[in-house]
């Protein structure tokens, strides 16, 4: 049997494949590969940038997927060290093009503090302490 844990691969489709990997360079992200994805390894698991139009054909050539907006339930997360860091951050992704959510702030449910924004193609993430 395989092993699933392996290599975990987190795509992202969006509509411009260049300034999206700039959005993430400018948030700290360090690219792995460069070309027609951009692709960035994160402490064991990697996510790429992919072309949303070739990302729907990829994933059923013969009936291509179609392309919706808004809150799908999924997330992306990341937490950094301090309180200071998601402040610094929410200012980042503000100055790049993102959109935030709300300020960051002390989380409801759970001992932490952090902030949701969309990255240029609307994919949700959560910046946390």
């Amino acid at each position: 049997m395989t092993n699933p844990n392996k290599d975990m691969l987190i795509t992202l489709g969006v509509s411009d494949v260049v300034k999206s990997r700039d959005f993430y360079v400018g948030l700290g992200f360090k690219v792995d590969l460069d070309g027609y994805t951009a692709d960035f390894k994160v402490d064991g698991i990697r996510f790429s940038l992919y072309q949303l139009n070739k990302l729907a054909e990829d994933v059923n050539v013969y009936n291509p997927l179609e392309i919706v907006k808004g809150f799908t339930g999924i997330t992306l997360a990341y937490n950094l060290d301090s309180k200071e860091a998601v402040d610094e951050m929410y200012a980042k992704v503000q100055e790049l093009g993102g959109s935030a959510e709300h300020a960051p702030e002390k989380a409801k449910d759970w001992n932490g503090y952090h902030f949701y924004f969309r990255d240029l193609d609307g994919h949700y993430w959560e910046i946390a302490y």
